[in-house]
């Protein structure tokens, strides 16, 4: 009977157990930013969108900014930055503080979770500018992430766009231009909105 119980424990402990490979992708398709400084909310969109919610770009800033005009005009005071509100359209998220998601930390949001991550840059002079990052790899011993670019900037018309990149997980985290600023992960759906 002991080892029947110990058995049990170890085929529920190994089930829990991810090991992701040195490949691995979530499908985001990239959504250009409507307008010059609402990167935040499209990385918002996506992300959302990615879990089958889709959460258009004036939206989030008329609720951010308590506004009713940033689907009609995305100048003046909608055009402003800011932060996805995950908790406004019933998401949850972990965020962090000025850091960079470790590289254990992005493998297993990709490969395990199966969640991408928006991610943001502090620019050295002000500023910043928010992304998401969708997949990884590493190749001859060198870390890369797959990440959408929500840059150029469009029109509240277009709904097509934003750039696909791949970088090294060393500019992810810092590079000569930027500093890392905050990330969210573990992004769920909750419900209810």
């Amino acid at each position: 009977m002991k080892n029947l119980i110990l058995l049990l424990i170890a085929t529920v402990w190994l089930a829990g157990c991810c090991t992701p490979p040195l490949v691995a992708t979530v499908n985001v398709p990239p959504l250009p930013q409507q307008a010059s400084n609402w990167c935040w909310a499209a990385s918002g969109q996506m992300t959302m969108r990615y879990f089958g919610h889709d959460v258009a770009q004036c939206v989030e800033a008329n609720k951010r900014f308590g506004l009713t005009s940033c689907c009609v005009s995305n100048s003046g005071s909608c055009n402003q930055g800011g932060w996805p509100e995950y908790s406004k359209y019933g998401f949850t998220a972990t965020r962090t503080s000025n850091t960079a998601l470790t590289w254990d930390q992005v493998k297993q949001q990709i490969y395990c979770a199966k969640k991408p991550v928006a991610f943001s840059w502090h620019w050295l002079g002000s500023g910043g500018h928010m992304m998401v990052l969708h997949g990884y790899m590493t190749v001859n011993n060198v870390r890369y992430v797959y990440i959408n670019d929500p840059e150029p900037y469009t029109n509240l018309n277009t709904i097509s766009g934003g750039t696909e990149k791949i970088i090294t997980y060393a500019r992810y985290v810092s590079d000569t231009d930027h500093t890392h600023w905050d990330d969210f992960y573990n992004i769920t759906y909750q419900g209810g909105q």
